[in-house]
């Protein structure tokens, strides 16, 4: 199993319609690609993104299709107006919490 991390920090203003744009939009997107959504996390203070999520595929392979495909950058191309610094990593899942 492999781990898709995305990472970034909503624009200011912006911050509601990242946030629709993301429960509306982008999750079932992801999903019905076939990440299984594992996490999502919300950075009150500090120096980390803002938002960090998660997702699970069976292996790297996996996430290269999906890395690589229409859908992907169409998705990514809506959510580009509403953030800054994103970020996406694919790692070897552990079991554990992950950055």
């Amino acid at each position: 199993m492999v781990k898709v991390l995305l990472s970034y920090d909503m624009r200011e203003g912006h911050e509601e319609d990242c946030q629709r744009y993301v429960v509306q939009t982008l999750a079932p997107g992801l999903a019905q690609m076939g990440l299984r959504i594992t996490d999502a996390w919300y950075t009150l203070w500090g120096e980390a993104p803002q938002i960090l999520g998660g997702g699970l595929l069976e292996d790297k392979e996996d996430a290269a299709r999906i890395l690589r495909s229409p859908e992907w950058k169409e998705l990514i191309a809506g959510l580009e107006p509403f953030v800054e610094n994103f970020k996406v990593r694919v790692v070897d899942s552990n079991g554990r919490l992950q950055f």
